[in-house]
């Protein structure tokens, strides 16, 4: 059992447990605090001078404008049923408006439809990719389980930052790894309204010394949990959380592991982007602490490329029923993006999950230099079948059983096929160690 603080955190003080009752009121992206002279978060922070050079910050009035002429998101009975014959269950379809809207727009708004309309949807068991969600989610256990570990055993609080933490698809997971504390932050504040609704129906209702040991409940969150709206692309997050927490930094950071699944992706878009989101990673972590996500895999995209694009093609596309990566321009012909790695955008529709969304290609190869450029080495690339195959013995019964035999195959084995191997292969993931 860890050892009692001298003193408690300030938001664990006795009546301190509502101010999430203020969310309605948090901006997406917080503007920073004004400086002080003896500015305690300055350790954790980007050089003010570097932060001019490679922040770009003149799109936030455009982002704000565009959140405010966002249109209204119909509820599901006011839209066209896909699949009449089984009306119980309707795919999710985006309603987005691209005209003069950047990026993070986009996205924001496409992920706050998906959150309102997932009400309306019926039972998420009859969706089409099922089985593919939940290998997904297997995968995603087994790498959180496998290398998000305390990083010193017994002597204080487990903590995982969890970024682009989405409508909190993995608590569970959190518990399932027996954190302690997490904090996450998502660009959709729909999706943050969310993440709470189902952190806060099923947390403990009793408080622990960090909910260790034989105190945890299995079938609640034994975790202190903190959630915010923000852009972690263009800013910091001692910007995104103080305002809302003080003295978050000083008391829950550094974490011992870093999570960002399937979106680290979309930073892509630019250099300073990617930089800001390491940089983020980087300074949130203890030393040994472990930075764990999941993206498109470039490997695949090369071998895409250059197995099925023409020389006569203007530009590129590959798929097939359940997904569809759709190129801007026409990629490299030898499928290597390292040349020049940012910005190389594409559409991306997978059914009933992503709309035709605007993505970047990540070349490996220069993720892995930013990321040694902030003290974070490489431990682990693999791609999910690999992954599955070499982890799952161990795994098999930790699991939920259910989860387990919905990727039961049609030759009784489990795992992927047919269609949705394809899309899987799509995505690899990595394990990164703060040096």
């Amino acid at each position: 059992m860890y050892k009692q603080q001298a003193e408690l955190p300030a938001w664990m003080k006795k009546g301190q447990e509502n101010k999430y009752d203020r969310y309605g009121a948090r901006p997406s992206a917080p503007t920073a605090p004004e400086a002080e002279s003896n500015d305690k978060y300055s350790k954790y922070r980007v050089n003010e001078d570097d932060r001019a050079n490679r922040i770009r910050r003149e799109g936030t009035a455009k982002r704000d404008r565009d959140r405010s002429e966002e249109p209204e998101v119909l509820a599901y009975k006011n839209l066209k049923v896909t699949n009449p014959a089984n009306s119980y269950y309707q795919t999710f379809q985006s309603n987005l408006k691209r005209d003069e809207k950047d990026v993070n727009s986009i996205i924001r708004t496409h992920y706050n439809q998906r959150t309102y309309q997932s009400k309306y949807q019926g039972n998420r068991t009859k969706s089409p990719i099922i089985k593919l969600r939940n290998f997904n989610n297997i995968i995603k256990y087994i790498l959180l389980g496998e290398f998000c570990k305390p990083v010193a055993a017994g002597e204080g609080p487990f903590r995982v930052l969890d970024l682009c933490c989405g409508k909190g698809g993995d608590l569970n997971k959190m518990e399932f790894i027996k954190v302690d504390e997490y904090v996450g932050i998502d660009i959709s504040d729909a999706s943050i309204r969310e993440a709470y609704s189902r952190y806060e129906k099923n947390k403990v209702r009793f408080k622990s010394n960090f909910g260790g040991g034989s105190h945890r409940d299995s079938r609640k969150y034994n975790f202190q949990s903190f959630f915010a709206t923000g852009d972690l692309f263009n800013y910091s997050i001692p910007d995104i959380l103080e305002p809302n927490f003080p003295g978050i930094i000083d008391n829950v950071f550094p974490v011992d592991a870093v999570s960002n699944q399937f979106s680290l992706h979309y930073a892509f878009e630019t250099e300073d982007k990617i930089r800001c989101l390491i940089n983020n990673v980087a300074k949130s972590l203890k030393t040994g602490g472990k930075f764990v996500g999941t993206i498109p895999s470039s490997d695949f995209i090369k071998y895409k490329v250059k197995k099925e694009m023409r020389p006569e093609d203007t530009t590129f596309a590959f798929g097939n029923e359940l997904y569809q990566v759709k190129f801007h321009e026409k990629p490299p012909a030898d499928g290597d993006f390292n040349t020049s790695p940012f910005g190389n955008g594409y559409n991306y529709s997978l059914t009933d999950a992503i709309d035709d969304v605007p993505e970047y290609v990540v070349p490996f190869e220069t993720l892995r230099r930013i990321c040694e450029d902030n003290s974070l080495v490489l431990k682990v690339k693999k791609d999910f079948i690999e992954f599955f195959n070499k982890e799952i013995p161990k795994y098999f019964k930790r699991l939920n059983n259910n989860l387990i035999q919905s990727i039961k195959r049609s030759d009784g084995k489990y795992g992927i096929e047919g269609l949705e191997r394809e899309a899987i292969e799509f995505y690899l993931l990595f394990v990164f160690e703060k040096a």
